[in-house]
């Protein structure tokens, strides 16, 4: 499985992702990369010590941006907005490109699995199930749940009795970065 990794947010579309990734190649033996972009939920570190115990064949690795704070970077840069949304990928995509370049320095292609869904996003309704259009180079992209709805992953994770994120328990409907601009106001609220 060396040329292979899930991409793992610790959210439910990553979760199902990599169950569904697991289940198909019969092993947990892939490599999980989790992007920690430093303003995650609490609840989604306490997941992913969940899940690697749950896991405990599955490698998970951690990319993260040791060398920026986001409270600094907002004082020089200024904070983060619609037009100019540097977080992603100074604290998300950077670290998680360094990981990969990293753990995968020897391979000329990767296959990476991703639980993007295009009913997220106007911009993701535009994807594709595999592409090698991604912001990561080398890397060919599958998205096995592309065209599944929130109510096909909940019914996935439900009936298949497999632990998610409590954040989801607490209201929230997406647990990236507890400040992204992308959340919704209940979101803010919570």
């Amino acid at each position: 499985m060396g040329s292979m990794f899930i991409s793992f947010s610790g959210g439910k579309d990553s979760t199902v992702t990599s169950d569904l990734v697991m289940k198909a190649l019969d092993t947990e033996k892939i490599i999980h990369i989790y992007g920690d972009t430093t303003l995650e939920y609490p609840e989604s570190g306490l997941y992913l010590k969940e899940f690697k115990k749950i896991h405990p064949f599955t490698p998970v690795l951690i990319a993260k941006n040791l060398d920026q704070d986001f409270s600094n970077l907002c004082e020089v840069v200024g904070p983060p907005s619609r037009v100019m949304r540097w977080c992603c990928t100074v604290f998300k995509t950077g670290a998680i490109t360094k990981k990969i370049e990293q753990t995968f320095r020897d391979k000329s292609r990767l296959l990476s699995f991703q639980g993007i869904r295009r009913s997220e996003s106007v911009s993701r309704s535009k994807y594709d199930r595999d592409s090698t259009n991604s912001k990561i180079t080398k890397q060919m992209v599958a998205s096995p749940i592309i065209d599944w709805t929130d109510f096909d992953v909940w019914l996935y994770l439900l009936s298949n009795q497999i632990p998610f994120n409590n954040a989801y328990r607490e209201g929230f409907s997406r647990v990236g970065c507890w400040c992204c601009l992308y959340a919704s106001c209940l979101s803010f609220y919570l």
